[in-house]
């Protein structure tokens, strides 16, 4: 694990570097760091607002009597998208928009290496078995 950390924090500013290389000469310089501009503020804004939105989402959850786990993993990939933003690059934009966007979301909450639908948890209609005793009497 620490050696492709250790990977992806040298060749990513490389593939960063390389990528807005291309970019200049396709799209000219002036474009190019207007982009380069946009994608922090965009960060930012992204961070401010997605503990709000997990929030909202969480505490609408917890009132419908559900485990507010979809508005927590929603809310840590709205914020590694705000983070990934945050670094000048177009790499790590596209990795920030990969997670913006729904499929980017459900891989990200899918374990490696599994596939399928997720476990039986609260709410579905499998009946749970066991022994119970009544205190009423």
């Amino acid at each position: 694990m620490l050696a492709r950390l250790l990977r992806l924090a040298v060749f990513l500013p490389l593939i960063e570097v390389v990528v807005i290389v291309l970019v200049w000469q396709a799209i000219g310089p002036w474009w190019t760091l207007a982009l380069l501009a946009a994608g922090p503020v965009a960060g930012l804004v992204l961070l401010r607002l997605s503990p709000v939105r997990t929030l909202g989402h969480a505490r609408a959850a917890l009132a419908r009597g559900q485990l507010p786990h979809d508005a927590v993993w929603e809310g840590v990939a709205l914020g590694l998208a705000g983070l990934l933003l945050l670094f000048p690059g177009f790499f790590s934009d596209l990795l920030a928009i990969m997670l913006l966007l729904g499929p980017g979301r459900r891989a990200l909450r899918r374990p490696p290496g599994r596939s399928g639908p997720p476990a039986a948890g609260p709410g579905t209609e499998e009946p749970l078995e066991g022994q119970y005793r009544s205190y009423r009497d």
